[in-house]
């Protein structure tokens, strides 16, 4: 076996988060006033993190005179409205199961908040994944290779060709390839194939049970 190590993106590889997402940041936008964004839209902003998202989603962005405080309200609503939509992909309970049970070690490494990231973890992948890694503010975000490391660490891994890393978008293969890893991108998540047909991963799947053919 190749890979005895997998990490996870989490939006769009392992959960399906695009409505939550939506309906937190329109709710938000209407408490403020603001026009609000069609599904396939937030899709676009979706990636970079919740910052971004919101940075994205605002008419002015980062010059909104209130962004500091609307993005305060957002990340508050988000943390307690995320799991109402959310849900994981076909697949994705049965093969992190059987993978914990092939003694894979695993990590997710995420740009989502880490009070979110926390709390899907807790709801959907423990006791088979037990280690997140999200934006607390304390270290860089995805594409940076920092969290990549720290999910490392804390895996104590420190043999890099046997680490895999799963995504689903242009950010997590530039994580990827500035990590140094091999990769994998999901063509199921929120990136179309189009947007990823430049990338040259070890494969690209359909559905997360194929990943085990290329362990």
């Amino acid at each position: 076996m190749k890979y005895d190590t997998i990490l996870f993106d989490l939006d769009g590889t392992l959960l399906y988060t695009l409505e939550d997402l939506t309906d937190s940041i329109n709710h938000t936008l209407t408490e403020y006033g603001l026009p609000t964004h069609p599904i396939e839209n937030v899709r676009r902003f979706v990636g970079n993190g919740l910052r971004m998202l919101v940075v994205r989603a605002l008419p002015d962005g980062e010059n909104y005179d209130k962004f500091d405080q609307f993005f305060a309200d957002f990340v508050d609503y988000y943390n307690n409205h995320n799991r109402i939509k959310t849900k994981p992909y076909d697949g994705i309970l049965e093969t992190t199961k059987e993978l914990s049970e092939m003694g894979i070690k695993m990590a997710i490494v995420t740009n989502k908040g880490q009070t979110a990231s926390n709390s899907l973890l807790d709801d959907f992948f423990k006791p088979y994944i037990n280690i997140v890694i999200g934006d607390d503010g304390s270290h860089k975000r995805k594409p940076d290779p920092e969290p990549i490391n720290l999910a490392l660490e804390a895996l104590d891994i420190k043999d890099k060709s046997s680490v895999l890393y799963v995504g689903d978008s242009d950010v997590d293969a530039a994580t990827a390839i500035n990590s140094g890893l091999d990769y994998i991108l999901c063509t199921y998540g929120f990136r179309d194939m189009e947007d990823l047909k430049e990338f040259t991963p070890v494969a690209f799947i359909d559905s997360i049970n194929k990943i085990k053919e290329y362990l």
